[in-house]
């Protein structure tokens, strides 16, 4: 199974330069939830490697892998950085998952 996903390069430029991961680094993409009793759903990212049947996006040299559990979140989902909104100006939007 595959997934689509738009990663911006700005996107990935700003994870370097914020968070100091390195080209080459794997990070992974994955699903949280905010709190109990809130049921508000985020995605969270961490370094990884790299296992058998991830869908795997390299953007600016760094590899965003997600695993198959968590594929129905982000496919048709597009991660972006808007500077204007400060150093943690990331958004993830999915038209998809919009009701």
């Amino acid at each position: 199974m595959s997934i689509t996903l738009t990663i911006e390069p700005a996107f990935a430029l700003a994870y370097r330069r914020y968070a100091e991961f390195q080209p080459g680094d794997v990070l992974r993409l994955y699903v949280r939830t905010s709190g109990p009793g809130t049921g508000g759903m985020f995605y969270a990212i961490e370094k990884d490697e790299v296992m058998q049947d991830d869908a795997v996006f390299e953007v600016e040299g760094l590899r965003f892998v997600i695993r198959s559990t968590d594929f129905w979140y982000f496919d048709g989902g597009k991660l972006s950085y808007n500077p204007s909104y400060g150093e943690y100006g990331f958004s993830f939007s999915n038209p998809r998952l919009e009701d």
